[in-house]
């Protein structure tokens, strides 16, 4: 799924990372720096379901160019939830679709933290008029799809970049800026939870404190104040909660009828993941969303050992070790049986290696998600 070798950076160095070094990393970092410079007109876009990561980049991009008297506008197929409104500008973001433009007086399309083009869904069509694609990335699996790409995999979060370019374009920081970048790098960390802490993570993060931050206000607005929306949704979701391949193996699943019946909007389920995840001895955790369309977005985590990023690549998708997507066509049921098949083949063969040879012959196995759970 990777193109050309990833542009690398050292994610522990001051400020959250620079570029490492090597004459075609620190090229490609400068190539989007000059990008930036030279032009004048600037489309940020959102991903599909936008989370933190990609809402607090481009904010904080979107700012720091307009800063240099460049003229931007943050747009996507669909919008941030009711969780990030209290993010200053949070108003400036629309549906691409309701912006009366003339999309390719534009000089570049900015991506930030989306790994596939077609992760900018019906979106795509704007960029297309545009034609020239910034893409600034994180994920090891991005396809190096823009005219100009710089990832980074050892990033944290794309926020991490995104704060090097700003300061690379010569845009002090701002209280705005600095609530975007600081809710990219809190969510896509877990809270700084996550093994893709570092310590220039963290000393990013107490540099955007300085520059006025509450930390309280932010976590609380994301993960402390949901509507009761949510909360209904979750309850039918949990509700699906299931084990298998020797507790290893959890997942859960969100139908359309579910979400109509709560009246949830399509980002409601962020997070829902992490509760199958949190299961003692689960490995790998699973959630699968129904879209409207009748295709099966799914969300991959992993605890300790495997990389879903992997696994995920075989159905389409990709991302990190610990946290990876995939969408695959429905129905919803057929889609959850291919994957957990797949997945409890994969933990399988894991837990036979580590046992080392077989014994010899005996009775007969587990079916195919161990100790004769299955899905339902």
């Amino acid at each position: 799924m990777v193109g050309e070798k990833d542009g690398m950076a050292r994610a522990d160095a001051p400020g959250g990372g620079v570029p490492a070094g090597g004459p075609a990393e620190d090229g490609e970092f400068a190539q989007v720096v000059k990008t930036l410079q030279a032009g004048r007109r600037f489309a940020l876009f959102l991903h599909l379901s936008p989370d933190g990561d990609s809402i607090g980049s481009t904010l904080a991009l979107g700012l720091a160019l307009e800063r240099l008297g460049k003229r931007t506008v943050w747009v996507g197929a669909d919008l941030p939830g009711d969780a990030y409104r209290f993010l200053p500008a949070s108003d400036r973001f629309r549906l691409w679709n309701e912006v009366e433009e003339d999309w390719s007086q534009y000089d570049a399309a900015v991506l930030l933290d989306c790994a596939d083009l077609d992760r900018v869904g019906p979106a795509r069509a704007a960029i297309e008029r545009i034609g020239r694609v910034v893409n600034v990335d994180h994920h090891p699996s991005n396809r190096r799809y823009g005219d100009v790409n710089y990832v980074e995999p050892g990033a944290a979060a794309v926020g991490e970049i995104t704060a090097r370019l700003i300061d690379a374009l010569g845009v002090p920081l701002d209280t705005a800026m600095a609530y975007g970048l600081y809710t990219a790098i809190l969510t896509d960390t877990g809270s700084f939870q996550y093994e893709n802490t570092r310590p220039g993570t963290l000393r990013l993060a107490a540099r955007l404190l300085e520059l006025g931050v509450e930390p309280q206000r932010v976590s609380q607005s994301i993960f402390d104040q949901r509507p009761l929306r949510v909360l209904r949704l979750l309850r039918e979701a949990l509700g699906t909660l299931e084990v298998g391949a020797g507790g290893r193996l959890a997942w859960m699943t969100v139908s359309r009828a579910m979400m109509d019946r709560v009246g949830a909007h399509r980002g409601d389920t962020e997070g829902f993941v992490n509760y199958p995840r949190s299961l003692a001895g689960v490995e790998v955790a699973l959630l699968f969303v129904e879209e409207p369309d009748g295709r099966v977005r799914i969300s991959w985590r992993s605890n300790r050992e495997v990389d879903v990023s992997r696994l995920a690549a075989r159905f389409g998708g990709g991302g990190h070790a610990r946290a990876a997507g995939c969408t695959l066509a429905g129905p919803l049921e057929k889609a959850r049986v291919q994957v957990l098949q797949d997945v409890a083949r994969y933990l399988e063969e894991q837990a036979t290696e580590a046992a080392g040879p077989s014994p010899g012959p005996g009775g007969p196995g587990p079916g195919p998600w161990g100790g004769g759970e299955g899905p339902s």
